[in-house]
């Protein structure tokens, strides 16, 4: 299975980035690999594991990733963007297991937003970061760096 048709899969919310540049997406997907490296400390979970990012959600900071030395191995991480190694749970690991798990859980939370959604109509990515909804703060109070964005 080629990887864009298997990322096409999750929705349009995620991004290829082994694919051509996508026309929705200004995100330097070089800094992704860089973030999720610098973020992953020696007490997280995949310290030492080789991965590699093959997609991340336009609507958020999560990135999907496979494992280099167990290649049906997926997992979906979501990055704080602070620019520093992490503490605790940080970079939480949002799903991981085989391709169908990372689809399960997508399906999961596809189905999740819609419930909650008013009048049975899904919530947008868009919807969800739109008003109403208070930037991330880091340890400092302070709204949180957002990712790196590609030149025009």
């Amino acid at each position: 299975m080629k990887e864009t048709s298997a990322v096409a899969e999750l929705g349009d919310d995620w991004c290829d980035v082994t694919a051509d540049r996508a026309e929705d997406c200004d995100l330097d997907h070089l800094a992704l690999a860089a973030e999720l490296s610098t973020e992953v400390h020696p007490a997280h979970p995949f310290f030492g594991t080789a991965l590699e990012v093959i997609a991340h959600r336009l609507s958020n900071d999560d990135v999907l990733c496979r494992h280099r030395a167990t290649p049906s191995r997926y997992s979906i991480l979501h990055l704080t963007w602070s620019r520093r190694e992490e503490i605790g749970g940080c970079p939480t690991i949002d799903a991981d297991g085989e391709w169908r798990d990372i689809v399960a859980y997508e399906n999961a939370v596809d189905a999740a937003l819609s419930e909650s959604a008013p009048n049975g109509t899904a919530l947008s990515g868009e919807a969800l970061s739109g008003e109403g909804r208070k930037p991330e703060r880091g340890p400092t109070g302070q709204p949180r760096a957002e990712a790196p964005r590609r030149p025009s």
